[in-house]
């Protein structure tokens, strides 16, 4: 799965901001229809109005693009002081009620800036506070009150953040070093490939040594995609494709969109591996492979015809039986076609993908 960085709770913080808007200007609106008439209606008609431009605007920012240069934070900024202000100005014009909107604005302030500016606006939204409190004429007691509930709320959202944030640095740092262990194991596989083919034999003890490199080669092109992938899911298509480019034959590929996690790619990986070198050793190329999607997932390796009668339920198909049946809880099939060609085909439930 793909882990969570700083810019992606950043984008959901700003995703949240912009319901939140929404759900305050329905506040407003609501709160306003049930009271009686107040004195300042149409400037309050009209800060409605512009807080719902404002937040239609924020909606069609591209954020991720946007966060990534400084135009970003300078419209965060636009954005954080236009939300305090609207909700001081709610304050200032139609008393106090309004100032429980507080508890939506602040830690949303809070969590969708980071570093100096989080600590800037911070301060911006306890001054405002103070002010608006003060212009009201508040009692002592109940402002108190009121801007401890504020500031426990904004210091409960800095520490999610803070944990979220950490949390999702540590799942990046394992990424990494998974990454990178992928990177090691597939140096070190195509190595003990090479060594295998620069000491193998003359005569019929030969082919045991190429065959043994190609299937290190195979694992070690799975290796290699999920190195590239940081460990992430990868394409059925790409994995076979690496696998098929390693074999010294024709081999055609054609495989609908499949995703697949890292565990079930290794094993699948040594599958299609097996069943090409079964197919290269007793049939004659060219070499189809498929994968279909039925919703099962379909593998099928079907050679052009057998160059003779072989025994194939060898040490190989073994292997894939015990691989199919145990690791990817399917089913492995060897047929005999027309024109002495076999195909052989692995079967896997949806379930187990």
């Amino acid at each position: 799965m793909r882990t969570v960085t700083d810019l992606d709770l950043r984008l959901a913080v700003l995703r949240m901001g912009i319901w939140i808007g929404w759900i305050s200007i329905g506040v407003v609106v609501v709160g306003l229809t049930l009271r009686a008439i107040p004195t300042h209606l149409w400037l309050l008609l009209s800060l409605i109005a512009i807080a719902a431009t404002g937040n239609e605007l924020a909606r069609r920012v591209q954020w991720r693009n946007r966060l990534a240069a400084k135009s970003g934070e300078l419209l965060l900024d636009l954005w954080s002081g236009a939300l305090i202000a609207f909700v001081a100005a709610l304050v200032l014009l139609d008393g106090s009620s309004f100032s429980l909107l507080l508890f939506l604005a602040l830690p949303f302030v809070a969590v969708a800036h980071s570093g100096r500016r989080r600590a800037f606006w911070l301060a911006v939204s306890l001054f405002t506070c103070v002010l608006v409190a003060t212009s009201l004429s508040l009692p002592v007691a109940a402002t108190v009150m009121r801007l401890s509930l504020v500031a426990a709320v904004v210091a409960f959202a800095v520490l999610l953040a803070g944990s979220m944030g950490q949390a999702a640095a540590r799942a990046e740092l394992d990424r990494t070093l998974v990454s990178e262990a992928h990177h090691r194991i597939k140096n070190s596989l195509q190595a003990v490939a090479d060594l295998l083919l620069l000491a193998r034999p003359d005569g019929e003890e030969r082919q045991a040594f190429d065959e043994s490199a190609m299937r290190i080669r195979s694992i070690a092109a799975v290796h290699r995609l999920l190195s590239e992938h940081d460990g992430a899911p990868v394409l059925a298509e790409s994995l076979l494709e690496s696998i098929a480019a390693g074999t010294p034959y024709e081999v055609s590929v054609q495989a609908d969109r499949v995703v697949l996690e890292p565990e079930s790619a290794q094993r699948l990986g040594m599958v299609a591996n097996e069943l090409l070198a079964n197919a290269l050793q007793h049939g004659t190329a060219p070499i189809a492979v498929r994968l279909s999607r039925e919703p099962e997932l379909r593998l099928t390796v079907e050679d052009s015809g057998s160059a003779a009668a072989v025994d194939r339920a060898g040490l190989g198909l073994e292997l894939v039986r015990r691989l199919v049946e145990q690791g990817l809880g399917g089913r492995f099939e060897l047929s005999r076609r027309r024109g002495g060609r076999t195909r052989a085909e692995v079967v896997i439930p949806a379930a187990t993908q």
